[in-house]
């Protein structure tokens, strides 16, 4: 299973990069398992990784010398291409990787750890002692994260789901306002949904905590960190020069974090500026190269942000079979995965179907349907509220807040997940079979209450990559309706013609890296490929198995309460 239907890099690109730096950095000794190494190197990128693994336990696909990992390591001692300032790559243990990316993680590493020993200031007039409430009902885990924003400038706050990541921000956030009045907070994270999902749940939560800490934090801006990062083409308006006015930055999701963007961030951030970052250890790494989040969390790294990194274990949500599969997998890796998996009862919240791989399971296409017709109502009875001038404009809020509200959230009852987007049981091949000739019409011909995505960033109307929205109204009136964040940091939701939109497609189903982020109360995962490896990745090092792994992960925790996973029958399994 890769990453994507298709290679990141154009055709041939590796080997022209081999034969690049056979010209410009002659080895010593040039030999077919250096031009094995670069394949490898690249498609380790491709994965988000930077580093390649030199072990025989992840071997790279498609190695055209013998001998892995022996004969290559040799080729690569022998070849000058590690030594010196100037060398193309850098070896450290048995992990390789491109001296650049090395170079700017480990720039990026250095200064989190930096600025994590900033001791932040405390109002003379207030202590900790004095609002013990702040951590009543809270684990020793929970009460150590909320203790860490006394003292340390960055604090590193993981865990699975259900683990209280969320309640734990809200205390965090109110034992900040408690020690220093006046703070100026931001809320973050790297995708529209995900900075929604962040801002809905702090909301709710503050509903927990006394009164005056609730009035400070009821307002705070939420955002995606491009948009607070002015992102435009080229590069971004917030910068050293012209920096983010903040004293404490929350990011949530951070395993989508690329390193790009992590450096940008830490460009703008103020040094004596406070950072929280939050985000599941287990998930998928980024689409961009860099893993920052994953690097944080090796052993060695994080003991250096001592009491400021912590790990949640205790699970408040009862999630079944769910979470016991999820450890498992985690754990124990694929094979015991799907070992386990066949052991469940039938009364378990998780259960597996197998069909024909060259058609659309009619189990699907059952939901699918049943789902798309309680949209379709949803959408029937906000349109008879809407009031006249609703299509009169092309982009306008509405403040028909239960309706609008109760269709959006109406989305969430069902999420299809597919591990990549073309190819049987793709996201395409889901879409052909529920939309038929209309898929190819476009959005002015896909019928009401369709699931529409955004899939590209368009500040101008609150609207980010990945956001969903829904098929509203027909003909000239037709109108996709958001939930955005407002100018103000606010949730609204907002009626927009898609002749606004750069770029749509419809969302019946998704690909489980544009799933993170979000939650559904049952989630339909077709799997088209079983691979009977188990691998358990601890070093950092991002091996095929080990993202599948993690793409398996990602999808059954984007359900809150049921998954279905659909996979192929044996005789037609494969590789898709």
């Amino acid at each position: 299973m890769t990453r994507s239907d298709s290679s990141t890099w154009p055709s041939g690109f590796p080997r022209a990069l081999h034969q690049t730096l056979l010209r410009r950095l002659p080895p010593k000794a040039s030999s077919i398992h250096l031009e094995d190494l670069v394949n490898a190197l690249m498609d380790a990128l491709a994965r988000g990784a930077l580093q390649l693994n030199l072990t025989p336990m992840s071997p790279p696909k498609e190695l055209k010398a013998m001998g892995w990992p022996e004969a290559h390591c040799q080729a690569l001692l022998a070849s000058g291409w590690l030594e010196g300032a100037a060398s193309p790559m850098v070896l450290n243990g048995n992990q390789l990787s491109w001296r650049r990316w090395h170079g700017d993680m480990d720039v990026v590493i250095k200064e989190l750890i930096n600025r994590s020993n900033v001791v932040q200031p405390t109002s003379i007039c207030t202590t900790p002692s004095h609002h013990p409430a702040l951590l009543d009902g809270l684990n020793p885990e929970q009460q150590a994260a909320v203790e860490a924003i006394d003292n340390h400038g960055v604090v590193l706050l993981s865990g699975g789901p259900g683990t209280g990541k969320t309640s734990t921000i809200v205390q965090m956030l109110a034992r900040a306002v408690t020690l220093r009045p006046g703070l100026k907070i931001g809320l973050a994270a790297p995708t529209g949904k995900a900075a929604r999902r962040l801002e809905e749940a702090v909301r709710k939560g503050l509903e927990t905590i006394p009164s005056p800490q609730r009035q400070v934090l009821t307002s705070l801006p939420c955002s995606t960190l491009h948009r607070w990062l002015q992102a435009r083409p080229g590069g971004f308006g917030r910068h050293q020069q012209h920096p983010l006015m903040l004293d404490l930055l929350v990011i949530d999701e951070m395993s989508m974090v690329e390193l790009a963007l992590m450096q940008a961030l830490l460009k703008a951030l103020p040094v004596d500026s406070q950072l929280v970052m939050i985000g599941d250890p287990d998930q998928l790494p980024p689409v961009g190269s860099g893993a920052v989040w994953h690097q944080l969390q090796q052993a060695d790294i994080r003991q250096h942000f001592n009491h400021g990194a912590i790990h949640l274990h205790q699970l408040y949500r009862n999630r079944g079979s769910l979470a016991t599969l999820s450890r498992v997998l985690c754990d124990q890796g694929l094979s015991a995965f799907w070992q386990q998996l066949s052991l469940l009862p039938k009364s378990a919240n998780v259960e597996q179907h197998q069909c024909n791989l060259s058609s659309m399971p009619r189990f699907l296409v059952r939901h699918l349907q049943e789902h798309s017709r309680t949209l379709q109502r949803f959408t029937a009875e906000l349109m008879l509220e809407l009031p006249d001038d609703a299509y009169t404009s092309t982009m306008i809020n509405t403040n028909l807040a239960v309706a609008a509200e109760s269709l959006l959230d109406s989305l969430e009852q069902l999420m299809v997940l597919c591990p990549k987007r073309r190819g049987f049981w793709g996201v395409d091949h889901v879409h052909r079979a529920l939309l038929g000739q209309s898929l190819e019409a476009g959005v002015m011909r896909w019928p009401l209450g369709t699931p529409v995505m955004c899939c590209e960033n368009q500040a101008e109307l609150g609207l980010a990559n990945g956001d969903v929205g829904l098929v509203v109204g027909q003909g000239d009136n037709l109108r996709i309706l958001f939930r955005v964040i407002s100018e103000q940091g606010g949730l609204t939701t907002r009626f927009i013609h898609p002749a606004r939109l750069s770029t749509v497609e419809p969302a019946l189903a998704l690909t489980v890296h544009k799933s993170q982020g979000s939650e559904a109360d049952h989630v339909i995962l077709l799997w088209p490929e079983i691979t009977a490896v188990s691998a358990t990745s601890a070093d950092g090092c991002e091996s095929p198995s080990s993202f599948e792994r993690k793409l398996l992960y990602t999808a059954i925790t984007r359900a809150r309460q049921r998954v279905d996973l659909v996979t192929a029958m044996p005789s037609a399994r494969s590789d898709g």
